[in-house]
């Protein structure tokens, strides 16, 4: 799925297309059975669907920010061999296409730290060094999100590579944050936990209208289902809770919801099915 971009006030908005993992489709639709989610989207032989490796580049004139990084890191390989992915096809080669050199970069938020969305943050030298992939940016994480990558409980521990974003620390590059924070230029993050207890979701807001990036809160176009909670949501029912209030806020005031995993499109908006229940629909349908 190639990169796609919306314009948003003096804003472009780019989903990048940086490359598709496999994952485990029980998984991702948790407590939901199988004979209802295949039909959405067909499972593999080793019961994997595909999904999106989509971070969010934010241009305004003045800032150029990258909301996740996908794969990436000293564990690529690990990864390629877990998760069946081409290592070719990543957020420098996406950032490329759009004219965007990680040097350009200026802020990195990520929304949490498991690997499909921060590994990037850093990059394997040949030297063997482990060095920030965007060095002259700051790097926003939430506060709880960065205790639990370096102190994680049994559950969650498969899931964090702190040494991984060590570096970000070390060369002073990183911003804790609290359960809101103004980056500026009409970005903010705000906590939604649920997924993670330090899980963000990006928000830019200005004379355009307003959009998200609700990241893991709502993975796929399917999860906007309030009932579709991931099975690797570490508290469901809070992701439960959020997503109630989010996903009402996008109907009611006609927000732009930009995905971070859906095979078949991540930019559209909530609309309400003949039943209430709230349904992605692609931009433009």
């Amino acid at each position: 799925m190639a990169s796609t971009s919306i314009r948003l006030g003096p804003a472009t908005l780019t989903s990048l297309d940086a490359g598709v993992f496999y994952y485990d489709g029980g998984a991702m639709f948790g407590g939901v059975p199988k004979v209802l989610w295949e039909t959405l989207i067909p499972a593999d032989a080793k019961n994997r669907i595909p999904l999106t490796i989509s971070p969010l580049l934010v241009r305004t004139p003045s800032r150029t920010v990258l909301v996740d990084t996908g794969f990436g890191g000293s564990q690529v390989a690990k990864d390629v061999k877990y998760y069946g992915f081409d290592p070719s096809v990543n957020v420098a080669t996406a950032l490329a296409a759009e004219g965007v050199a990680p040097e350009d970069v200026d802020t990195v938020v990520l929304t949490h730290l498991h690997s499909d969305h921060a590994a990037a943050a850093t990059t394997l030298r040949d030297d063997g060094r482990l060095t920030p992939t965007f060095p002259r940016a700051r790097y926003v994480v939430h506060e709880a999100e960065w205790k639990a990558a370096f102190d994680p409980d049994p559950r969650s521990a498969a899931a964090y590579r702190g040494e991984d974003f060590a570096p970000l620390r070390e060369g002073g590059l990183l911003d804790l944050v609290g359960d809101r924070a103004d980056l500026g230029d009409g970005v903010s993050v705000e906590r939604t936990g649920g997924h993670t207890a330090g899980h963000l979701m990006a928000v830019i807001a200005n004379e355009g209208g307003t959009a998200i990036y609700p990241a893991d809160l709502v993975p796929s176009r399917y999860h906007v289902r309030i009932p579709y909670v991931a099975g690797i949501d570490l508290f469901p029912l809070d992701v439960i809770a959020r997503k109630q209030e989010v996903l009402r806020k996008a109907v009611d005031e006609e927000w732009i919801v930009i995905l971070d995993h859906d095979a078949i499109g991540n930019i559209g908006r909530i609309v309400e099915d003949a039943k209430g229940r709230f349904v992605f629909r692609d931009l433009g349908r």
